[in-house]
């Protein structure tokens, strides 16, 4: 990875640890200190700094407002896990499993607020708009995830709906972090919109990656291979397997999908993707998303050297196995 992302990523994590949570009640606290400490990509306040880096050269003004959208999504996925009943999250055990539901809930429910408490330094110049921004995004990721649950109850939903969950649940935080750079270095609306759009459709590709590393990603990728699948998920590569499958085959999908023999089951499904070529689809769909993304950055008249930078970034996003 380059220096300079290591630096930044570096520099997230030290400033993340000097965080001062209170130390009791430790059953709520100790949560908070757990999943900030695992091991993570830092994706969201990364971007954010590449991002402000396009246009100014300091970047003490970024910080803080980066490590908040880093505690927002750390929030969001001790409550994802309890709403999936996960296991795994980064390749530890999750924190509802670590303690209960109930500390996993309240624990969660204060990072939120330490998100929104960092934002009390920034200018009163620019918080104005960049609280409005991050409310509008934050409601919309609670929107993609009650759409998510919904779908958890639906005997099948389409591409375009799926596309519209997660770019509600994960793509416009991505999207925000970006914006977020470019809202801190006091950039003109078409810029930011602009920034924003680039993150949102690199935010649809992540997940779309995320989606096929569940069913072909190797053993660092944090969570259990196979997991949306034993789970019967309704993932971006499952409604493809289920849209190009003939009629024994979907006869043989909806039966294994009853087994309780969650390495047949992996097995069966992750064999029929590769029969219909879903990898190759879903690898070809985030591909094109990260391209789209690419030739957005075009249209920003920026530091090329910075700009550069952050193509580099997202082509190691789009290649990544884990």
């Amino acid at each position: 990875m380059n220096e300079k992302i290591i630096t930044y990523k570096k520099l997230i994590n030290d400033e993340i640890s000097k965080i001062h949570f209170s130390d009791k009640p430790k059953n709520l606290y100790e949560p908070l200190k757990y999943i900030l400490s695992l091991k993570s990509k830092r994706l969201r306040p990364t971007l954010s700094i590449l991002s402000y880096k396009l246009f100014q050269n300091e970047i003490d003004n970024i910080i803080i407002p980066s490590i908040s959208l880093e505690l927002f999504h750390n929030f969001t996925l001790i409550h994802d896990d309890i709403m999936d009943n996960a296991d795994l999250r980064r390749g530890k055990i999750t924190v509802h499993k670590k303690w209960n539901k109930n500390i996993g809930i309240l624990s969660g429910d204060i990072l939120m607020i330490y998100a929104y408490k960092l934002l009390e330094e920034l200018s009163p110049k620019i918080s104005g708009k960049i609280i409005k921004r991050f409310n509008e995004i934050s409601i919309q990721v609670c929107e993609g995830q009650q759409y998510d649950m919904n779908y958890e109850e639906e005997d099948s939903i389409g591409e375009e709906n799926y596309l519209k969950m997660i770019r509600l649940k994960t793509a416009v935080l991505i999207g925000f972090s970006l914006e977020l750079g470019g809202l801190v270095a006091n950039c003109d609306k078409k810029t930011t919109k602009i920034l924003y759009k680039i993150g949102e459709m690199m935010g649809i590709g992540f997940q779309l990656m995320d989606d096929y590393l569940d069913v072909f990603g190797n053993s660092d990728f944090g969570k259990k291979i196979g997991g949306d699948i034993v789970s019967n998920k309704k993932t971006y590569l499952m409604i493809k397997l289920l849209e190009k499958s003939d009629k024994d085959d979907l006869e043989k999908i909806n039966e294994i999908k009853k087994s309780k023999d969650e390495k047949k089951k992996v097995n069966v499904i992750s064999e029929l993707m590769l029969k219909y070529k879903i990898n190759r689809i879903t690898k070809e769909n985030i591909n094109s998303y990260f391209e789209k993304a690419l030739k957005k950055l075009d249209q920003i008249e920026c530091n090329l050297d910075n700009k550069t930078l952050l193509k580099e970034y997202f082509e190691k996003i789009m290649v990544r196995v884990s």
